[in-house]
């Protein structure tokens, strides 16, 4: 019986560090646990105590922290951005998200100024009351993003155009393109001699 030749296809993995300039504010929406503490309470029929906390408190409550202590957003927010606007530039989801790593849990994100960006939404439920809704507001910010792919599958390029994309139709955080608003949009800027093979 003849032996078959098995050839198997080397993964070859390339580190870039991308430099991401926010254009618009975001806003931090991290989920508040207070409210989901009330919400699932409710579902059981259990009383829920009034929520006593300060607007300064609840805004605190909305941000994501690194582990050192540093104001940050997820990763993964950046990642799933590359995932959904594949399509605009002729690539496959399921590619882009099988070959790009966002490496990290929280990034860092470095800014110049915060404050709290108040609004009005509406309750559920029949009455639909008026609703005050306070969050931290992030001006002129950037953060830097780690990230390895497959460069069988995907170019440092075309990781580039998708996070340009991502930025423009997408973005981060709370009221974002995504979600029909403005805030959160980014763009990259590339460093020169960041590319290796790792």
């Amino acid at each position: 019986m003849k032996e078959q030749k098995v050839e198997l296809g080397q993964l070859e993995k390339e580190q870039i560090k991308v430099k991401i300039i926010g254009v618009t504010p975001f806003l931090s929406e991290k989920m508040d646990m207070g409210v989901v503490e009330k919400y699932d309470k409710k579902k059981g029929q259990k009383l829920t105590k009034e929520d006593n906390r300060t607007e300064e408190e609840k805004v605190e409550s909305k941000i994501y922290y690194t582990e050192d202590g540093n104001v940050g957003f997820p990763a993964a927010a950046f990642a799933k951005g590359m995932v959904e606007v594949a399509p605009y530039l002729d690539l496959d989801k399921k590619r882009v998200r099988g070959s790009v790593r966002v490496l990290g849990n929280i990034v860092p994100i470095n800014f110049k100024s915060k404050k709290m960006n108040v609004t009005y939404g509406k309750t559920s439920g029949i009455t639909k009351s008026p609703r005050k809704i306070v969050r931290p507001e992030f001006q002129n910010w950037n953060c830097e993003l780690d990230i390895v792919y497959n460069k069988n599958n995907i170019s440092a390029e075309q990781i580039i155009n998708l996070l340009n994309h991502a930025g423009f139709h997408m973005g981060i955080g709370g009221w974002r393109p995504e979600r029909s608003g403005t805030y959160g949009q980014y763009e990259v800027e590339v460093k020169k001699n960041d590319k290796k093979d790792i």
